[in-house]
């Protein structure tokens, strides 16, 4: 019958949405947050990314909701953005500050990073300055990661590969 498979479903879905949150009290510093467990994917990859591909060290910011930046690393302030293949619109939210340096994740139908966006600030500025007709604080979208998009032209768009999960 349909509806045990179904039942069975949602309890794994549940179990590991719980065993998710139990980690993020355990460890907070990686994989703390909100109820946003997608973010809290999202971040923990960022992290893993800006670690070992970028060479950063970021810490996590306490709060469980900051309207600027989630990682901190000296004067580095980075905003991380996550998006799924279940997003149909492929939009976040829009780009607050204060920030220095976006992270953009796009993650695949198994929930694996696609492609792995990187705009500085000064970055965006200059992007601004040659397209006047740009927002200063943008929708994050998908489309941003294209060649023709801000990330894809003014900052560097990374294969989801580039960072082990």
């Amino acid at each position: 019958m349909c509806d045990s498979e179904i039942k069975e479903t949602i309890d794994t879905y549940i179990r590991a949405r719980s065993n998710l949150i139990d980690l993020g009290r355990k460890y907070p510093e990686r994989v703390g947050g909100n109820d946003n467990l997608v973010g809290r994917i999202g971040e923990f990859i960022a992290l893993r990314f800006l670690e070992h591909r970028l060479g950063q060290n970021p810490s996590k910011v306490p709060e469980t909701s900051n309207p600027g930046y989630d990682f901190i690393d000296g004067e580095l302030l980075t905003q991380v953005k996550t998006i799924t293949s279940e997003n149909q619109r492929g939009r976040s939210v829009r780009l607050v500050e204060p920030w220095n340096q976006l992270v953009l994740i796009e993650l695949g139908e198994d929930y694996k990073p696609k492609r792995i966006g990187v705009l500085t600030e000064a970055e965006h500025q200059r992007a601004c300055e040659e397209n006047p007709g740009w927002s200063r604080s943008p929708i994050v979208k998908l489309s941003m990661l294209s060649t023709r998009g801000l990330i894809g032209r003014y900052g560097t768009v990374f294969d989801g590969s580039a960072v082990d999960v």
